[in-house]
C-alpha cells in the first residue's frame, strides 16, 4: 500500500529505562518527544483473567475489568494481535523461536488512559486507545502508516512493540545493537545514514524507523516506511531496508 498516510506528524517516544530502548516509547508529533510515564498496575487491579491463547509464542493477554484505566482485550482484538503474532513467528522459524527472541511471556494490556502504545523494561507491552482507533489516530496527529482499518493500524503499532522486543533481547544477549545497525546502512534521502543524522533530523533512534519496518515487513505490507517518505522513493532505499530486516533475520537464528 504506497498510498498517503493518514496523517503526518508521528515519532515513537524513546523513554529509555536502565538496560532498555524503547522502554515507555510511543506515539506522538515531531520535533520535541518526550517520555510517556507509565504507571505500575496498582494492587487492586489485578487482571480477572489471562488469556494464554498465544503463550506457545511468548505472549498472555492480560483482563482487567476496567481497573485504573485498564480494560479487556475483545475477542477479536486477540484475533487481530494473535495473527500479528503469528506472522512474527512465521519469519523467525516458529513459536518457539519467537517466544526467545522476544524473552517470553510479554504480558499485553489494553491501556484506556492514553492515545500512545509503549514497552517496559518489565516484558509489558501497553496498546493505548489509539492502537485500534483510526479515528484517535487521526484526532492525536499520529502516522497511521497507510492502515485503512483499526485492526490493520493495531497490527502495525503492536508488530512495532515486538520488534523493540527482539531487538533488545539480541542487544542484551549479544552485544549486537542492530537499531544502529539501521541507521548506519539504511539509506535517508538519497545518501547513507550517519549516526548525527538521526538525531539532528527527529531527534531519535533509528530503531524507531527500524521495528516499524520490520513490523511492515512481517505483516506483508508492500511499502516500506521512512521519516522522511510515507514510503520509500527509490527501489533502491527498500532494498537496504528489506536487507537489514534480513541480516537480522538470519543472525538471530
Amino acid at each position: 500500500m504506497g498510498q498517503q498516510l493518514t496523517t503526518w506528524m508521528f515519532v515513537l517516544l524513546l523513554g529509555l529505562m536502565p538496560g532498555t530502548i524503547g522502554a515507555d516509547e510511543a506515539q506522538v508529533g515531531l520535533p520535541d518527544p518526550a517520555t510517556v510515564e507509565v504507571a505500575s498496575v496498582p494492587a487492586d487491579a489485578v487482571p480477572i483473567e489471562v488469556n494464554r491463547q498465544y503463550e506457545a509464542y511468548g505472549f498472555l493477554f492480560e483482563q482487567y475489568d476496567d481497573a485504573s484505566g485498564y480494560s479487556r482485550f475483545t475477542e477479536h482484538e486477540i484475533e487481530v494481535l494473535g495473527s500479528a503474532i503469528v506472522a512474527f513467528a512465521d519469519v523467525v522459524g516458529d513459536p518457539a523461536a519467537l517466544s526467545t527472541l522476544v524473552d517470553g511471556p510479554i504480558h499485553v494490556r489494553r491501556d484506556l488512559r492514553g492515545a500512545v502504545s509503549y514497552t517496559q523494561a518489565g516484558q509489558v507491552i501497553g496498546l493505548g486507545r489509539g492502537a485500534f482507533d483510526l479515528a484517535v489516530t487521526e484526532e492525536s496527529n499520529y502516522y497511521a502508516w497507510g492502515a485503512e482499518s483499526g485492526d490493520g493500524l493495531a497490527q502495525i503499532v503492536f508488530g512495532h512493540e515486538i520488534g523493540h522486543r527482539w531487538i533488545e533481547t539480541l542487544r542484551r544477549q549479544s552485544g549486537v545493537d542492530w537499531g544502529a545497525i539501521y541507521g548506519q546502512n539504511v539509506w535517508r534521502g538519497e545518501r547513507v545514514s550517519a549516526p548525527e543524522t538521526w538525531a539532528a533530523a527527529n531527534g531519535v533512534s533509528p530503531e524507531e524507523e527500524a521495528v516499524t519496518n520490520l513490523a511492515l515487513y512481517a505483516l506483508g505490507r508492500t511499502y516500506r516506511w521512512t521519516f522522511l517518505h510515507d514510503a520509500p522513493s527509490s527501489e533502491a532505499r527498500q532494498v537496504w531496508i528489506d536487507g537489514w530486516i534480513c541480516d537480522l533475520v538470519a543472525n538471530s537464528n
